[in-house]
């Protein structure tokens, strides 16, 4: 898939874009959610953890929960069967999905064949990604981007450290200034139809829907099934 021109920049997202957050999370769940005495198939138990954090995370990104707050609430709501009114005691059960999760974080195979190739087009490269920023660093660091990313002179910016989290228009024109490019000449590549794409094409920017598990065939956006499938040309 060719990248429209010109080009000048393109900007990857992390979670389920170079980083497998769906199947760590997933992994983070299996042993950790049954201790809980959680009921439900890994199916069902994977979808309901997914839903809450879709839900507090939306609140944190738009500042209405810091990033601790959205942990407790989302952790409160999965398990109400037990006594988590304490800051202390949410944060301990959090603390324990933690460990399942980070454990099983990976880079996608793709990943750091598509940020070489972006930069050998002559691109300027760079991570957006909607988090706190100390996190998804020590995240791109604990599977072996960050490296590449450093040799490569792209950032990993995330929402924390920017006036707005995706897909608030300021978030891209941020990360676009960052880079020292305009939004019209800037890609943006990501799983999220909402923050990535149509975000970022109502920012000024291009934007193409990493959908690699076919859930959004009808879109109606521009959409690759893999990073391989891109092609970069400035």
């Amino acid at each position: 898939m060719i990248a429209r021109r010109p080009l000048a920049a393109v900007l990857f997202d992390l979670d389920d874009t170079l980083v497998d957050h769906r199947g760590a999370a997933r992994a983070g769940l299996e042993r950790w959610a049954s201790s809980h005495g959680v009921a439900g198939t890994p199916d069902e138990v994977a979808e309901r953890w997914s839903a809450l954090e879709v839900r507090y995370y939306a609140a944190y990104q738009q500042r209405r929960l810091t990033f601790d707050e959205q942990r407790r609430a989302r952790v409160r709501a999965f398990l109400p069967h037990l006594d988590l009114r304490s800051d202390a005691a949410a944060d301990d059960a959090f603390a324990g999905y933690l460990v399942g999760y980070q454990a099983a974080w990976r880079a996608f195979g793709d990943a750091t064949r598509a940020l070489r190739r972006a930069a050998a087009a002559g691109l300027a490269v760079g991570v957006l990604t909607n988090g706190d920023a100390v996190r998804q660093r020590r995240k791109a660091e604990a599977v072996g981007l960050a490296g590449l990313l450093d040799g490569l002179g792209a950032p990993v910016l995330a929402s924390s450290s920017l006036p707005a989290a995706k897909p608030d228009a300021r978030s891209y024109a941020a990360a676009c200034a960052r880079l020292g490019v305009a939004p019209a000449a800037t890609l943006m590549v990501g799983d999220s139809l909402v923050n990535d794409v149509r975000g970022a094409l109502d920012a000024g920017l291009t934007a193409v829907l990493l959908d690699r598990y076919d859930e959004h065939p009808t879109a109606g956006v521009r959409r690759v099934r893999s990073l391989d499938e891109l092609e970069f040309a400035a």
